[in-house]
């Protein structure tokens, strides 16, 4: 075999390895699940259940890591295709078990979600979902600290609208958690159309 020849067999391979990449959506697939979760927390929000949010995010935190392992055994059985490194199922059920067992970690449960789906990031190498696990645990921490929704007061306080006499408005930290989900939705998008493109390559 030529050298020519050799060239063309390794750009073949790195092309076939982009392919299956991008068919995982390595990144896609669990930002849209997470993004999704965080948006329904906004529904305690807007209820008498705000008090219920951190028990939500202790089922909802694995059990989002139950839904992407759900889904890339799908893609699995369908295309072949499998979820790469780090085991969402495993992950999701240890997870599930941390939070039963120690109870100090419910204090800053979105934090050791995003941190859970950073050691997937960093063992599949991929850059971008680590970026947004980290995204998400820090921002996961500010908002159920209420630094997000304090802001948020000012801001609302400065322009003259929702005037109270304690600063304070209904919904505000609804409206911070809907944008959270958004946010994480909209990464989930950008991340969708970069493995399209490589897909259609």
């Amino acid at each position: 075999m030529g050298t020519s020849e050799s060239g063309e067999v390794l750009d073949e391979v790195g092309r076939l390895q982009k392919l299956a990449r991008a068919n995982r959506r390595p990144s896609s697939v669990p930002l849209f699940i997470f993004g999704a979760l965080a948006t329904l927390s906004a529904a305690f929000e807007l209820s008498d259940l705000s008090y219920w949010k951190l028990i939500y995010w202790l089922f909802a935190g694995p059990t989002g890591f139950l839904l992407c392992a759900a889904w890339y055994k799908r893609q699995l059985v369908t295309t072949g295709v499998g979820p790469g490194r780090g085991s969402y199922m495993t992950t999701g059920v240890v997870l599930l078990f941390s939070f039963a067992i120690v109870i100090p970690l419910w204090v800053i449960a979105l934090p050791t979600i995003g941190f859970a789906l950073l050691v997937i990031a960093v063992r599949q190498r991929n850059t971008y979902l680590a970026i947004c696990a980290i995204l998400f645990g820090v921002s996961g921490f500010l908002v159920s600290v209420f630094t997000f929704d304090n802001l948020l007061y000012r801001l609302a306080d400065n322009f003259g609208f929702f005037k109270s006499a304690n600063g304070y408005f209904s919904g505000a930290t609804a409206v911070v958690d809907l944008l959270w989900g958004v946010l994480m939705v909209m990464a989930g998008l950008i991340a969708y159309r970069r493995e399209i493109s490589v897909a259609i390559a």
